[in-house]
């Protein structure tokens, strides 16, 4: 546990406005503007968003707990302080009964608990919660805090991975549902293919960069299979891929692939069967998918390649795997940062959002023996591919061009210029022409058909097994009524029936009703032992089940239902005769605008043969997708963008200052150093952390000389705490006391240092007044107050320090050390 005895006291002051406030935590914040209008032009916008649980670090002496309080509660959201022991044991914060569902106080260690409670956790894995930081927090100047807030993130992102797969799941039946149209060939038509051969998988990673030449000069001898995101990137390098992979199934996929959606639709996309309908409803080439077509089927009866995750590149490792080759290089496929703190390869939308110097990461080896930084994503990454290749031992050797990768367990690093490759021939290239995975028209129908069948049986099947929850939510009704035994076993006998008759009769819908709602009906467990159940116990629970039941069979029949729909509309598009109207009233409501490109395509004649309002409809369309391509190419790079980053970045300079995190100081050294010239925020965070680096390896004057480098008109409290530290350790009592007067002015707490080091320099006098005007405005710190004694005794003024010792004793009785000192005073 943090140690924070020094910063925190239990002095209090009272503000010109007559708010209460723990100076030693948020200095004299309050003195220069009230509570409530400081936190609304802070915070008020922040903190009511709806739906959200809002997780704060700090209470700020309690003045942003009541202000929480006295401000209406937006819609579904709720509010978790945490805030360090040592603070909540000075404060007494007090939640009226009617707030006490939405408003949580609570010590860190209440903390990993509470978010791991049903009503809470539902916020995290749903990514519906904001964390924020008190303004005492946000300050950056309390060690403490940056400690604190360090602890919440960790846990909330802990809670996040531990349990978003049994969330996000959902997501992945939802999207398969939605793509049932399009998913035609499955990629299983790869397999074994390319025996003997070699594949290089493309990530957008940083490393890319280095080696795409030595990609165009061997692209005879490889098949380039790239990540959907670097399409645009690799077009500028004339850079020809092979297969394009895709698997994300958030919308926002689109975003990040509009670089691939507005280049010519020439390569073979392998798409996962879960991939945004964004990307393959519009898709206009030819496609090839992974994994099962619906999500009832028997995955051993459908012998497609398996979609694996968490990322494309794991996906695209399995699809090389499958497909045969030999030899599996990665480039770009790097599984953390680079030594510069770059997060993507240059010329990519990741890319253009800069390197997130404030972002607390992980850290990995890389084959070069330096440490690097990577996301939690990553790292799951990294474990997911070594348990892949673990998995298949012997079947492939899988070597990353990069030395600046992260080490992962069953790839070997070497450089380009040592891999021996075979030609590709000709009948495997023809494998890879996109023209030959092309489906005719018949072709599609056939399959829209088939999928219109399938869907119509799922949808019947779903009717009728809701239709067994809701005779078992009856039964569980009465149940919760019944009193005598007889009829509770009559009851539960029935309930037993209707659970064998859907095991018996829809045993693979009822199986993906529980993995699509997993989330759900975990909460029908119970830590309990089944035995020790009352019957009340198991009325709720057997409850619980069935409503999860019945909720999630009725999301899947909604999303049956909408898939036929949508087959429906697929097929109409190749009738003789087609609606227009009705079919773009359909691409709107998918967000498919660019099917109107597509239809145009696959039917050229009846194009021509439209009225000029049906030919206007389609060209509407088609200027809404062209519309989304419109957009800023890279960031804004203004104020707005990089000041919360560099904001950040100084607070995670803090947290490992704090930690003596000597390489991840160096690493901030090495971001840094390239852009000093850039931005004076920037070079300050340099020089601020070169400093600490020296400090760390005990070279003082070093230290010194690289803080003082920053200007003395950019130097805030951390650079003037910094070379007044190093002052005094290395005998430089002026230098110390010019930046005393200066960090004075962020807090009274360097008061008394101020009075010391003065009184050091042989200025008795100014210490004095010092001492007086800091404990005139708080009369009630102890520690300064013997401080001043001691002082007043050295001096020789013996009444005034024996004054302080006896005014100490008024407010502690007990104190030892006035008692002591007292005594040596006074014999």
């Amino acid at each position: 546990m943090q140690n924070i005895q020094s910063e925190i006291t239990n002095t209090f002051a009272v503000s010109q406005f007559g708010e209460c406030y723990l100076p030693s935590v948020n200095r004299n914040t309050f003195e220069k503007i009230d509570s409530t209008t400081l936190f609304d032009n802070k915070l008020k916008k922040a903190l009511s968003t709806p739906d959200t649980l809002h997780i704060i670090a700090g209470l700020d002496s309690g003045l942003l707990a009541n202000y929480v309080m006295e401000q209406p509660i937006p819609t579904g959201s709720k509010y978790i302080f945490v805030e360090l022991d040592e603070i909540l044991s000075l404060l007494s914060i007090e939640i009226p009964s009617p707030l006490s569902d939405a408003i949580q106080v609570v010590p860190l260690e209440q903390f990993s608990t509470l978010i791991q409670s049903y009503e809470n956790n539902l916020f995290i894995v749903k990514q519906q919660f904001k964390l924020h930081r008190s303004v005492a927090a946000d300050g950056n100047y309390l060690d403490s805090y940056s400690w604190l807030h360090a602890q919440i993130d960790n846990a909330v992102r802990q809670a996040y991975f531990e349990n978003s797969i049994g969330f996000t799941q959902k997501i992945f039946v939802k999207t398969q549902l939605k793509n049932v149209a399009e998913t035609l060939r499955p990629a299983s038509i790869l397999r074994d293919q390319f025996r003997g051969k070699s594949c290089i998988i493309l990530g957008g990673g940083p490393s890319l960069d280095n080696h795409a030449q030595w990609i165009k000069a061997n692209s005879d001898n490889l098949v380039i299979i790239a990540a959907s995101r670097i399409i645009g990137k690799l077009n500028r390098l004339a850079i020809k891929p092979n297969i394009i992979v895709s698997v994300d199934p958030q919308s926002v996929s689109f975003d990040v692939n509009k670089d691939m959606m507005s280049l010519p639709h020439d390569t073979l996309l392998t798409c996962s069967y879960h991939v945004t309908p964004q990307i393959l409803g519009q898709w206009r080439g030819a496609c090839l998918y992974t994994g099962p077509r619906y999500p009832w089927n028997d995955f051993a009866k459908d012998k497609n390649i398996q979609s694996i995750g968490p990322t494309v590149i794991n996906s695209a490792m399995e699809i090389a795997r499958e497909m045969g080759f030999s030899q599996i290089l990665l480039s770009g496929v790097d599984f953390c940062h680079s030594q510069t703190g770059a997060s993507h390869t240059s010329g990519t939308y990741a890319a253009s959002l800069g390197p997130n110097l404030g972002a607390v990461m992980e850290w990995v080896e890389t084959y070069s023996g330096e440490m690097a930084e990577t996301p939690m994503q990553l790292l799951q990454a990294i474990g997911a591919t070594e348990d892949l290749i673990a998995s298949h031992p012997q079947q492939a050797n899988y070597i990353n061009l990069s030395a600046d990768a992260a080490k992962v367990k069953g790839i070997q690093h070497h450089p380009a210029d040592t891999i021996a490759l075979t030609q590709i021939d000709a009948v495997q290239r023809h494998l890879l022409a996109p023209e030959v995975h092309l489906a005719n028209d018949a072709e599609w129908m056939a399959h829209f058909t088939r999928t219109l069948k399938e869907l119509t049986t799922a949808r019947q099947a779903l009717i009728q097994l809701n239709s067994k929850n809701n005779d078992a939510l009856a039964i569980i009704g009465k149940l919760e009524k019944e009193r005598t035994n007889e009829r509770i076993a009559q009851l539960a006998n029935k309930l037993e029936s209707i659970e064998q008759s859907i095991n018996k009769e829809h045993k693979v819908l009822a199986s993906l009703i529980k993995f699509y709602g997993y989330y759900e009906f975990s909460h029908f467990l119970s830590t309990q032992q089944s035995d020790d159940w009352s019957q009340e116990e198991i009325n709720k629970r057997t409850r619980i089940y069935y409503s999860a039941f019945k909720e999630m069979s009725e999301q899947l029949l909604d999303q049956v239902q909408s898939a036929i729909e949508r087959t429906e509309s697929r097929l109409a598009e190749y009738q003789q005769k087609v609606d227009v109207e009705a079919l773009c009233q359909r691409w709107a409501q998918d967000k498919q605008w660019g099917r109107a490109l597509l239809w145009q395509e696959r039917h050229p004649q009846q194009y021509q043969k439209l009225s000029a309002a049906e030919r206007e409809m389609l060209t509407e369309c088609q200027k809404t997708f062209d519309a989304l391509f419109v957009v800023k190419e890279y960031i804004d790079h203004s104020a707005e963008r990089t000041a919360p980053i560099m904001d950040n970045a100084f607070k995670k300079l803090q947290l490992l200052r704090q930690q003596k995190h000597l390489l991840g100081i160096t690493k901030m050294v090495q971001y840094t150093a390239p852009h000093i010239d850039e931005d004076p925020e920037i070079a300050r965070l340099y020089n601020l952390a070169l400093s600490y680096r020296y400090l760390l390896e005990n070279q003082l004057q070093a230290s010194l000389d690289a803080v003082l480098k920053t200007p003395l008109a950019d130097r805030q409290e951390e650079e003037l705490k910094q070379i007044i530290q190093l002052s005094l350790q290395l005998n430089q009592l002026p230098l110390a006391l010019e930046h005393y007067a200066k960090i004075i002015a962020y807090s009274d707490e360097y008061l008394p240092q101020y009075a010391h080091a003065l009184n050091l320099s042989g200025d008795p006098q100014a210490a004095l007044g010092i001492y007086l005007d800091y404990l005139d405005k708080y009369p009630q710190d102890i520690p300064v107050m013997l401080k001043l004694g001691i002082f007043l005794a050295q001096a020789g003024q013996i009444d005034g320090a024996a004054s302080c010792f006896e005014n100490v004793l008024m407010l502690d009785e007990h104190n030892q050390a006035a008692l002591n000192y007292l005594n040596q005073i006074k014999p």
